[in-house]
């Protein structure tokens, strides 16, 4: 199970106390993989050159789409949290996930959020020197969790690139 932490912090307490394999992605992991305008410009068509400073045309209804979700994203990274190379992909990665797990380091772990915090409800605490004991199950007794540490940008990008191009291809 892939959970996207938003809130309510109990709902997702809920979720990772449940006895299924669950597996978190965190933002650090996420941030690492940004839409620079090289990735962009091979979204919008992959098969013209690539020209500095030069927005390549869409070439399809489709990557006309996605290219005005990454702009309007790429502003608003960029105005709100300074991120100059590109917005980073977060959704996407659940998904990359689910189809190629072996782009993506990751640890087990025991994981819960902060229910009571006056400054912290909501966040995640991962117990990374196992102060609490655990069994070998999933769930509310165990190491509850698998945590993404890193992802293969470069195979990801490529994997996404051509997915769509088939996707476009039929």
């Amino acid at each position: 199970m892939l959970i996207l932490i938003l809130h309510p912090a109990e709902a997702t307490q809920i979720v990772l106390d449940a006895p299924v394999k669950t597996v978190m992605i965190p933002i650090n992991v996420t941030h690492t993989a940004i839409v620079t305008s090289v990735i962009h410009s091979r979204l919008r068509s992959p098969l013209l050159p690539l020209l500095d400073s030069v927005p390549t045309p869409p070439s399809t209804n489709l990557r006309n789409t996605l290219s005005s979700l990454i702009s309007f994203f790429a502003g608003s990274y960029k105005s709100t949290f300074g991120f100059d190379q590109g917005p980073p992909l977060h959704d996407a990665l659940t998904i990359a996930y689910v189809s190629h797990p072996e782009l993506f380091n990751a640890q087990r772990f025991r994981v819960d959020v902060e229910l009571h915090g006056k400054h912290t409800a909501g966040e995640t605490v991962i117990d990374v020197w196992n102060y609490r004991t655990c069994d070998d199950s999933w769930g509310s007794t165990g190491k509850n969790c698998l945590v993404t540490q890193e992802v293969q940008v470069r195979a990801l990008t490529y994997n996404w690139l051509v997915l769509l191009t088939r996707m476009l291809l039929g």
